[in-house]
């Protein structure tokens, strides 16, 4: 199987370039804050008054909402139980932050309207956890007082001057992605061209058949494992190839199930909530935001890709 390795990688790099200059402008221009408060009053219908902004601030920066939820729950003013609430309810704006300044602005351009289905069909589990959570939200705390709070008001500035500080800051987050991003991606090219992918796949082939992919899929799962944005050039290959939307599907969420269970959970959630969170809140946070919507994608992958 040919694959030219010099367009993937180009073509990769000017879908995330793109997609990080959409979300810096989006923030920078203060259309994210005006989302943030347009959809303030849904954060409230189950959730501890002092944690009703957390939903919000996942719009606009997670590590914001978890610095507030983790001084309130240091100041004893929250329970763990009241946190995991609102961390379960804050799945579903999460998704759309990932989709706003990820899925979208950079799949899209990428894979089309397949990363529609991805997108939609992933922020469908979170949808249903929300409704669950605001169900017993609303029963825990339907005696508690919530405070007033004074209205705010923010304009969406399409100027000059903030679209510039935008688009500054999307290529510097580009360059930033692009230096982590190349050895990887040269990585995994080494991988392929000495055939060691090859010797993973048939370790894991048992698993992979039996889950309903062949070698390309199997390939795009493995490679996702260790870099995601990588393995969505593959995506590419596989539409050239005519594959059915159900089989494409299925390899993204297997992917994307085995790339938070093998790395993002200890690489990238576990230190940042290690510094302010004790360690039995840690364990259910991730389980929560991480374990929990991995469980989903391997389930959907596995229907899909065995349909």
């Amino acid at each position: 199987m040919h694959i030219d390795f010099l367009k993937l990688y180009m073509m990769i790099i000017s879908s995330i370039t793109l997609g990080y200059l959409i979300a810096a402008v989006s923030v920078e221009t203060g259309f994210i804050n005006w989302l943030g408060l347009k959809t303030a009053k849904l954060s409230k219908l189950g959730i501890h008054p002092l944690l009703s902004p957390i939903p919000v601030l996942y719009l606009v920066s997670p590590r914001a909402a978890h610095l507030h939820a983790s001084k309130l729950l240091k100041e004893g003013k929250i329970t763990p139980g009241d946190l995991y609430i609102a961390a379960a309810a804050s799945n579903f704006p999460m998704r759309i932050t990932f989709l706003y300044r990820y899925y979208f602005p950079v799949l899209i351009p990428l894979i089309g309207w397949i990363a529609v289905y991805y997108g939609l069909l992933r922020l469908l589990f979170d949808t249903v956890v929300l409704i669950i959570v605001f169900i017993i939200g609303k029963r825990m705390y339907r005696n508690m007082k919530r405070p007033e709070n004074s209205k705010e008001k923010v304009k969406i500035r399409f100027e000059s001057e903030t679209i510039k500080k935008g688009i500054t800051f999307g290529l510097k987050e580009s360059i930033k992605f692009i230096v982590k991003f190349s050895p990887l991606f040269a990585f995994v090219i080494f991988l392929i061209n000495h055939g060691i992918m090859d010797k993973m796949l048939i370790f894991m082939s048992p698993l992979l058949k039996w889950a309903g992919l062949d070698n390309l899929c199997a390939t795009y799962v493995a490679t996702a494992t260790i870099s995601p944005p990588v393995a969505y050039g593959l995506i590419k290959i596989m539409i050239a190839k005519h594959y059915p939307l159900k089989k494409i599907l299925g390899a993204m969420f297997i992917g994307n199930a085995c790339f938070t269970f093998l790395r993002a959970w200890w690489a990238y959630v576990l230190p940042y909530y290690f510094g302010l969170y004790p360690l039995k809140v840690i364990t259910t946070l991730i389980f929560i935001q991480s374990f929990m919507p991995a469980l989903y994608n391997l389930s959907m992958g596995i229907i899909l890709s065995k349909l």
